[in-house]
């Protein structure tokens, strides 16, 4: 995308307008398909910038893109209409009608995120492989017999067509137990596999219980660690840092080796055949930054052959390929250094291996990741291996600035790259070409999101996330910035997204809203007489006073979000 629709007001500007474009096309095409006279079509509000006239409607656009209105001839009993007004006046027209011309702005919302949805279904979505790129350790993955390289097929008679499918449906399932379909060497194989429930957090900043099995995308590089310099790996010359690239057999043909589990199924596999020696090709890696700052692997050009003297491996007698090769004394090297930046980097040195954070153990990557989520101090006392030799030092960390739904907050984490990276596979395009198939996915997406929408604001109404979690213009602005940023399909996603938002909070039983006038529309129904026009005159103040007090509750909790990094825009 052009990076003048990546700007977050250009952004926000396509968007919203668009929405609204769609929302009040709603009300005015059925309303003229109600035969109901139009007065004005206007997006936008406040002074006008553009303007024209077609038969008897005026076509507006105002110079405040938050918002539009389709004003009827007639929407009250006491208007003046000209007398040469083509059509019937709103405030004659069935209740039937009324409503349904209300409630067709909320609608096209809702239809618009419909056609999104199907649109991005034909076109073909990019989706992470349902494949096993890592195994936790003592997870209920591992404990059901899930192995690296595994491709989930079905999950609890689910289809799973990519990552996301396996994450949504463990997450909600905890402490249930699911039969899973997965696909091994060719083969379909059948486990039971039951989610560890867990606290989670939701995208709304409420706490509950959620199913996690213990499987990751990545997968990790080839590259080791060493724990001791008498450990039989180390004996036979590989070094932390080193990465395992192939094998070599007695002909001298080279086999690639793929990702560190490969690496380690290979020890065990050797070590069971009763292999006497093996000879590998390794090459060291280092890490280094580029010219944006993000960490990259400098792989050394001049490989190194090993001959591994797998006869003198202590006999494989662990569970795990893992577990057997820590006992030949080599580990992924997730938690060892490869780069400190900043202030760590006066501390930490490449090779380091983490042991503890603040006297609590690390045991994998997605620990320390757990572990930093909730540290709030700006430094931390670290247990290390150096040298094979064990030392604790404080270790000053890195702010920075998180939008949660609660509000800012200042999290700290540990300025580094680790040695060992890990490696994400390319997605794979998911395309259906069939109309209705397609169809019934964006139904289904569009209905999930709904519910996810609802479940937020009642959330919000009820108490149970805090109003911080209200976003305005400014939120808006930035998610659409964001998501033009990453791409066309990332911005019509939340195009989609906000559009449900938009029709919803229109629904709201509030006056001035489409909400409150079908409520109006409702009482009249039931009453089988207009509504007096002084109730209807207080329902609108009522109205109007708190939507402007939604409005700047959310702006304000727009400035608290971004007012800092606002300020550094200006000044850059």
């Amino acid at each position: 995308m052009q990076s003048i629709f990546s700007h977050p007001i250009v952004a926000m500007l396509v968007m919203l307008g668009s929405l609204i474009l769609f929302h009040e096309l709603g009300h005015y095409l059925v309303g003229r398909w109600c035969g109901v006279a139009i007065e004005k079509f206007a997006i936008g509000f406040g002074h006008r910038i553009a303007a024209f006239r077609r038969g008897q409607t005026d076509y507006l656009i105002g110079w405040i893109p938050l918002g539009g209105y389709v004003k009827f001839y007639g929407s009250y009993r006491n208007e003046d209409v000209p007398d040469d007004v083509k059509g019937i006046l709103f405030w004659q027209a069935p209740v039937w009608k009324r409503a349904l011309i209300v409630l067709a702005g909320p609608l096209a919302n809702f239809i618009l995120a419909f056609l999104i949805f199907w649109g991005m279904v034909m076109h073909g979505i990019e989706h992470p492989p349902a494949t096993v790129g890592d195994v936790i350790e003592g997870g209920r993955a591992q404990q059901a017999g899930i192995l690296p390289g595994d491709k989930f097929l079905e999950v609890d008679g689910r289809q799973i067509k990519g990552w996301s499918d396996i994450e949504r449906v463990f997450q909600k399932n905890p402490d249930r137990t699911l039969k899973v379909v997965i696909e091994r060497d060719g083969s379909q194989v059948a486990k039971d596999v039951t989610p560890e429930p867990v606290t989670g957090r939701s995208i709304f900043g409420s706490t509950s219980k959620i199913g996690r099995v213990g499987v990751a995308l990545g997968y990790p590089s080839a590259v080791v660690t060493i724990t001791s310099p008498q450990s039989p790996l180390a004996k036979n010359g590989l070094l932390t840092g080193d990465r395992v690239e192939a094998w070599i057999d007695d002909g001298g043909l080279s086999h690639k080796i793929n990702g560190l589990h490969e690496t380690f199924h290979l020890f065990g596999a050797w070590s069971r055949a009763g292999v006497k020696s093996v000879k590998v090709s390794v090459r060291p890696v280092t890490i280094s930054e580029n010219e944006s700052g993000k960490p990259v692997e400098k792989i050394d050009a001049q490989a190194r052959v090993l001959e591994l003297n797998v006869a003198d491996w202590p006999k494989i007698n662990t569970e795990t390929d893992r577990s057997y090769a820590q006992l030949l004394g080599a580990v992924d090297s997730h938690l060892t250094i490869g780069l400190a930046r900043g202030g760590s980097a006066s501390m930490l040195k490449s090779g380091d291996q983490l042991l503890s954070w603040d006297g609590k153990p690390i045991k994998t990557i997605f620990n320390l990741q757990e572990i930093m989520e909730n540290w709030r101090k700006p430094e931390v006392s670290l247990e290390v291996v150096r040298d094979f030799k064990s030392m604790v030092i404080t270790v000053p960390l890195k702010p920075l600035e998180l939008q949660l739904p609660e509000g800012a907050v200042t999290a700290y984490l540990l300025d580094v790259a680790m040695l060992g990276q890990t490696v994400i596979p390319e997605s794979a395009v998911n395309r259906e070409r069939n109309p209705y198939k397609a169809a019934a996915i964006a139904i289904d997406e569009a209905y999930t999101q709904t519910t996810m929408m609802v479940t937020s604001l009642w959330m919000i109404i009820s108490g149970a996330m805090p109003v911080k979690a209200l976003g305005g213009p400014v939120m808006i602005a930035k998610v659409a910035g964001d998501s033009a940023k990453a791409g066309w399909m990332a911005f019509f996603a939340s195009m989609a997204v906000i559009s449900i938002n938009l029709g919803l909070v229109n629904l709201f039983p509030i006056p001035v809203l489409d909400g409150g006038q079908l409520m109006l529309l409702a009482a009249e129904g039931v009453k089988r007489a207009p509504i007096e026009e002084s109730t209807i005159e207080n329902f609108q103040k009522i109205g109007f006073v708190i939507v402007m007090s939604l409005i700047v509750l959310a702006l304000y909790n727009d400035l608290s979000r971004f007012w800092s990094s606002m300020i550094r825009g200006i000044v850059n």
